[in-house]
């Protein structure tokens, strides 16, 4: 007696058409499109929204990007990677996908706070709430543009002064978000060095600041991610 040939399910475990999975793990453009049009809207709600995690043993608050030009830069860089091939064929369509998502979206914005706070750490006296690190401006203002703008100006003449060696350092650090240990790697140098370099550069940019008057006019725990901010937008 013949076997009657088994019938695809027309879902996957995780929700998907099994056309959808079939195509995603492929690298189908028009798959790619529906497992983003699928996901997207959860992604952008937690990167605008923010989340909480713990850091060096402290409780932290990412609060959210308020900046439209920021939360797509984290939206494309979390499917970028979600995307690459060897993520999309590890994926086997049994497990939820918006948890694995979401642990990206998490790591774009931690990789780049990781950064920011090893190169721009809290002044010595300086505290901050343990519940609220704010990692961008939830109020903005005309004021607040004003001095932004004023600010973007100060840090693109500083990095005009760099040396090119100086400013791929810094593009590593706080466009690509690598730790300093990937960013030693990538330049071929030992992570003594790229901290030995890192503590020079913070020198001499808020010697910079100062000499322009906006270390005082920002106080010290301005410096910890809004400069940092600031540098990444400059190199871009």
């Amino acid at each position: 007696m013949q076997e009657e040939p088994r019938l695809e399910s027309p879902r996957s475990p995780c929700g998907w058409p099994t056309a959808t999975l079939r195509g995603f793990r492929a690298g189908d453009p028009a798959a790619l499109r529906e497992v983003y049009r699928l996901h997207v809207g959860d992604v952008t709600g937690l990167l605008r929204h923010g989340f909480s995690f713990e850091s060096a043993g402290r409780a932290h608050r990412f609060v959210g990007y308020d900046s439209a030009f920021e939360l797509q830069d984290a939206l494309h860089e979390t499917f970028r990677r979600a995307f690459e091939p060897a993520a999309r064929q590890a994926f086997d369509g049994i497990r939820p996908y918006t948890p694995y998502l979401r642990m990206i979206a998490r790591n774009v914005v931690l990789r780049t706070f990781r950064a920011q706070r090893e190169m721009f750490p809290l002044a010595d006296g300086d505290t901050a709430e343990p519940d609220a690190i704010v990692l961008v401006d939830t109020e903005p203002s005309a004021e607040h543009d004003a001095l932004a703008r004023e600010m973007q100006g100060i840090v693109r003449a500083f990095l005009d002064t760099l040396p090119a060696a100086d400013r791929e350092l810094l593009t590593l650090r706080f466009v690509e978000g690598l730790s300093q240990r990937d960013a030693a790697d990538s330049l071929g140098l030992g992570r003594q060095q790229i901290r030995g370099r890192e503590a020079k550069l913070r020198q001499a940019l808020l010697d910079h600041l100062h000499r322009h008057d906006a270390g005082t006019t920002l106080g010290a725990t301005w410096i910890a991610g809004p400069i940092a901010a600031l540098i990444a937008e400059a190199l871009r």
